[in-house]
């Protein structure tokens, strides 16, 4: 079981254990508001002064099923999403994909067979705000296939923010308790081997955090394309 300092460690409230043993995918997070900044790095955003972020979708990331290409240390996984299946969970990604928000991000939580976790720190565990949480949004149809990705979040159902994890195998355990909103279509080997890195515990913020990887793993860029390959 997790200490009470462990608990406050993640900043999350209680981190509550599968029947399988395995620990749900946390949102380490805070609830923070903060504007996002702009994805096309010019700050012109889509030409008229507005930066692209939640409130102004990249025109590559507007659709029912958008396509999200993630460049990493380790190589490229592509995505795509579900907008009609999850529209609120999707809209809330593609918000920081569409302003640049993830590149530089880490991957800081990775569990060979179970996950990889990222969307929430920069290197040295240092984490980034957010625009705020959003509601748990379910739908059967969606599930923790192998290379799922789902939004990560606290104890309370509705606290999903930033942070999104990517399955590493099939999780039934995780169905009907966190937001699946999309699956990997190319770089199952990427994720691969981001699962196989060496991970340790590192001191965040004078408590434990299990699960790092020794060397970073970063996601370099997060961006939509209107097709793949």
């Amino acid at each position: 079981m997790r200490t009470a300092a462990q608990t406050m460690a993640l900043a999350i409230g209680l981190v509550i254990p599968l029947a399988c043993g395995d620990e749900p995918p946390a949102d380490e997070a805070m609830a923070t508001d903060t504007e996002g900044g702009d994805g096309d790095g010019d700050g012109d955003g889509d030409g008229d002064g507005e930066p692209y972020g939640h409130e102004n979708l990249h025109p590559d990331c507007i659709g029912d099923a958008p396509i999200v290409v993630f460049e990493t240390t380790l190589g490229t996984m592509v995505l795509q999403l579900d907008g009609v299946q999850a529209p609120i969970t999707t809209a809330n990604f593609l918000g920081y994909v569409s302003s640049g928000w993830y590149d530089g991000t880490i991957f800081h939580r990775v569990i060979d067979g179970f996950v990889i976790q990222g969307g929430g720190f920069e290197p040295g565990m240092m984490l980034k705000q957010t625009v705020g949480t959003i509601p748990l949004e379910i739908d059967p149809e969606l599930r923790h296939v192998d290379g799922a990705i789902a939004m990560a979040r606290r104890e309370d159902p509705d606290t999903a923010e930033s942070q999104w994890y990517i399955t590493d195998a099939v999780q039934p355990g995780l169905d009907d308790s966190y937001a699946v909103f999309g699956v990997v279509i190319d770089g199952l080997d990427v994720r691969n081997a981001i699962s196989g890195v060496a991970t340790h515990t590192v001191d965040w913020m004078g408590f434990p955090m299990d699960d790092v990887p020794v060397e970073d793993v970063v996601l370099t860029s997060a961006y939509c394309v209107t097709s793949w390959p």
